[in-house]
């Protein structure tokens, strides 16, 4: 089961091209590995371009779908 939230995270350190780190609000998410990587097209109707999206494994277990759309990133979807 997936939970959709769709709410704005700061990336905090990177490994050449990928995020190792990212802050949810006052919780700090560090990234064991990608598991998958992709790229989505946005509602081109209202103006939205491509999104890239990473699903990634946090050291806590966690698995999490980050994006990156318009420069800015995105805590996209929380799996249970």
């Amino acid at each position: 089961m997936t939970r959709l939230v769709h709410r704005p995270i700061i990336i905090e350190s990177w490994q050449q091209e990928w995020p190792m780190c990212f802050r949810d609000g006052d919780t700090v998410h560090h990234v064991k590995q990608i598991i998958d990587s992709w790229a989505e097209m946005g509602d081109w109707w209202n103006g939205e371009g491509e999104r890239h999206v990473l699903r990634v494994e946090t050291l806590d277990f966690g698995i999490y779908d980050i994006e990156r759309a318009q420069e800015q990133w995105f805590l996209y979807r929380i799996w249970d």
